[in-house]
């Protein structure tokens, strides 16, 4: 019961975990009062329930199940190893093989999910993961490549140095039509996009997000002086025109649109670490099972054994080359459009939070 319970509880926190962590990649169901100078929230289920939240926490959760499938199976190959508890190894195995096979399978299935919420909601973030400057319709994805490091969003260099594509992959990925339009950072910072009909259509632009972010932090700083004047005329009218630019208020601390690029080689680099090892550990399990249930041939195979073993840390690796990509693809935001990492500070302590993590 102990064990149960610790697993649900476990979940039901990663839940609301990731319910703040996908609020703060897209920020739903608040409005912002300029009385308190704060996001408040207006809209619960659209909190709880976005899509965005929905798919994260699944696919985090599934990861979390992969990840220990990897851990059991290549515990019980130590005991196979040495000759021990042959018997409880491999019931191990079998159970921890299913469970990792069946939790790999959705978790790949969720993260297609995800990678449509990324592309519908931080198109920047599904640039930078494919380190894409200029999108094209039905937009190959790069399955081995190499960035060339002089490129730079508005020079005519090459994006890769090297490259194996495979046709439409990003089209399907970004919004699962192979024949899409998925704009990359030049792009984006442009504002220029390509409608389902084909055309050239213009978005808001970098520079006129900054503009609009200044616009929206000065009528702010309006408000809060006429409301000390008691001024309410003016107060209408700054608020007026703090809600028509808060979308991207938080583009007005940037000087320079390049402020607003994430690291395209990390977030480029830790997307196909993520991959490559989730489809090995797809493969893994497949073989494990097929060993297992093939009389004592994981007994006798001790490089199968070996194998396990010497895998349970890449699914680590592989789980934190999730995180990377999740969290470093969406910088400078510590909340998407509104709050840049240069203007985020916190009340809780640097210590605290070193403390937490190590009693973790």
């Amino acid at each position: 019961a102990s064990t149960w319970l610790t697993g649900l509880g476990a979940t039901i926190s990663a839940w609301w975990i990731l319910v703040a962590n996908a609020w703060m990649q897209n920020p739903v169901g608040m409005e912002f009062n300029p009385d308190t100078a704060r996001n408040e929230m207006v809209d619960f289920w659209a909190v709880a329930t976005s899509p965005m939240a929905v798919n994260k926490f699944f696919h985090s959760v599934l990861s979390g199940w992969v990840l220990a499938a990897v851990f059991v199976v290549g515990v019980s190959c130590w005991y196979l190893w040495k000759k021990r508890e042959k018997e409880f190894a491999l019931a191990s195995v079998k159970i921890a093989a299913w469970v990792g096979l069946c939790a790999a399978v959705l978790s790949a299935w969720t993260g297609d999910g995800s990678g449509y919420q990324v592309a519908q909601k931080q198109p920047m973030k599904l640039a930078a993961m494919e380190g894409l400057y200029h999108g094209h319709e039905g937009q190959s994805l790069a399955a081995v490549a190499i960035l060339n490091p002089d490129k730079e969003w508005d020079n005519d260099e090459d994006e890769y140095l090297f490259e194996i594509a495979i046709p439409k992959g990003l089209s399907i990925l970004g919004r699962h039509d192979m024949n899409a339009f998925i704009p990359g950072i030049a792009d984006i910072i442009n504002g220029v996009d390509i409608n389902a009909e084909g055309d050239t259509i213009n978005t808001v632009s970098y520079a006129e997000r900054i503009a609009m972010g200044k616009k929206a932090q000065n009528a702010l700083r309006t408000y809060g002086e006429a409301r000390e004047a008691g001024d309410s005329a003016a107060m209408a009218s700054s608020l007026k025109t703090l809600k028509e630019n808060y979308r991207f208020f938080g583009y007005g601390y940037f000087k320079s649109v390049n402020e607003a690029i994430p690291p395209v080689g990390l977030t480029f680099v830790m997307f196909r670490i993520m991959v490559v090892l989730g489809s090995y550990f797809l493969l893994f399990f497949i073989a494990v099972l097929f060993m297992v249930y093939r009389t004592t041939l994981l007994q006798r195979s001790s490089w199968i054994q070996w194998i396990a073993m010497v895998s349970v840390p890449f699914m680590w690796v592989c789980s934190e080359a999730g995180w990377a990509v999740a969290e470093v693809g969406r910088q400078p935001w510590t909340v998407q459009d509104l709050l840049p990492t240069i203007a985020s500070v916190s009340a809780v302590p640097a210590t605290s939070v070193i403390v937490t993590f190590w009693l973790f």
